[in-house]
């Protein structure tokens, strides 16, 4: 790799960059008592009363499960005041996706929020998308919304001086982040987060929505909640809502386009649904 300018990495810079970066395969390790929850929930007979008594030690994952239970995704605002009650509103996956979320989200780091703003956006549209196309689970592709860019937390956490840089040469010169990612790194985030749900087991449902958001046509086991990811990212940086990295709107792959059928009415919709429960959801858990 040549250098090119100061936002540029010559070789050897290169090469220990790609060290760290595989050092990050094995984190971040999830605390043991988000360990066990997470632990539990992959049991097929899963026992809601019995996670809650593992949720409950953990005040602030107390907390978020409460307040998303009773968030604008699910209709239940102020209905909901256990936590084994929560855990039948969300079900087993989203609750999952919220405990390795919490793992890897720190809510009071500052240069954090833009990213979860728009990680949070991409929930609320993807969930939209899901329910105005008739997914058989919306509440998965809310999830895989949600957690899409863990990659670049994981990034920004672990390797804060590259991830400036990434930023830095992406506001100066007009690129995609994505392209920076992998013209500095030789990956990008959806690699780091292949990395991550292969280290903490996701079902495909979420897996391949967060490992392939910006290339659809490689899902294999989940294409419908891919796409519905996919266009939901777009969806959410052509409204400006949160920060992806850069103020780019990716392009949408025209057959993932074409696999959610949206009709100019339908695509309506999906919006009246986006702007409703956006205002609430940007504030169900997190920043009061």
């Amino acid at each position: 790799m040549s250098d090119a300018g100061p936002m540029r990495v010559e070789p050897a810079g290169a090469d220990a960059l790609r060290r760290r970066l595989a050092r990050l395969k094995a984190v971040p390790t999830l605390p043991k008592q988000l360990e066990a929850v997470a632990r539990a929930l992959e049991d097929a007979d899963v026992n809601f009363e019995s996670i809650a008594e593992l949720i409950e030690v953990d005040q602030a994952l107390t907390s978020q499960t409460l307040r998303l239970a009773n968030s604008a995704f699910y209709g239940t605002q102020g209905k909901v005041g256990r936590v084994s009650q929560a855990l039948v509103v969300l079900g087993a996956i989203v609750t999952r996706s919220l405990v390795l979320s919490s793992a890897v989200f720190d809510v009071e780091n500052v240069s954090l929020r833009g990213f979860w703003e728009h990680s949070l956006g991409c929930a609320v549209a993807a969930g939209a998308l899901a329910k105005v196309t008739g997914l058989a689970q919306p509440e998965e592709a809310t999830a895989a919304g949600l957690l899409h860019d863990l990659g670049k937390v994981v990034l920004l956490k672990e390797l804060p001086d590259v991830f400036e840089r990434l930023l830095a040469r992406a506001a100066a010169e007009g690129l995609p982040f994505r392209r920076c990612e992998r013209e500095l790194l030789g990956v990008d985030h959806t690699d780091v987060a292949f990395w991550l749900v292969e280290h903490w087991g996701f079902p495909a449902c979420l897996a391949e929505p967060i490992h392939h958001h910006h290339a659809p046509a490689h899902a294999a086991a989940a294409p419908n909640e891919t796409a519905i990811v996919h266009v939901a990212d777009a969806l959410v940086r052509a409204l400006g809502y949160g920060f992806g990295g850069d103020p780019l709107v990716p392009p949408i792959d025209a057959a993932a386009w074409a696999r959610l059928r949206l009709s100019p009415a339908a695509l309506d919709r999906v919006l009246d649904v986006f702007e409703a429960d956006l205002d609430q959801a940007l504030n169900f858990a997190l920043f009061e």
